[in-house]
């Protein structure tokens, strides 16, 4: 067991990656990373914000997230990709477009060392506004 200096938690893993910080807005969050992570989660955020301009910004579970009738996305960074938190309906409808990803129920894995996919992001944003809407 590992006891975190900063916040006290306990975990499994020597020097486990967590948040510890109070983090209260999406930009606090990104500011949280190295300058290519920042660069990667600035990109993801503008795909997000330029395809429901009218969704809520907050922080939820610690991650970024945007919320219009309900929880559109969340994403995180991870030391390998960027967790996009969609919903396990909206993995399922976009299956056949997730080949080149991993993927499990409600999340997908968008590798760090490759473009953001522009289009499926807001394709994806677009479809979970639309369907929070019904």
């Amino acid at each position: 067991m590992w006891t975190c200096g900063v916040c006290g938690r306990e975990f499994k893993k020597k020097n486990q990656s967590h948040y510890c910080k109070s983090i209260n807005t999406i930009d606090e969050y990104i500011r949280l990373f190295s300058p290519e992570d920042q660069q990667k989660l600035k990109e993801i955020h503008e795909i997000i914000k330029e395809s429901a301009p009218e969704a809520e910004k907050k922080v939820s579970w610690k991650m970024p997230t945007f919320v219009q009738n309900g929880n559109l996305v969340h994403f995180a960074m991870h030391k390998k990709h960027i967790g996009f938190y969609v919903g396990a309906a909206t993995v399922e409808a976009f299956e056949n477009e997730l080949t080149n990803f991993k993927f499990s129920k409600g999340t997908i894995q968008l590798p760090k060392n490759q473009p953001l996919p522009h289009k499926l992001i807001k394709a994806i944003v677009l479809f979970n506004v639309e369907k929070n809407t019904q």
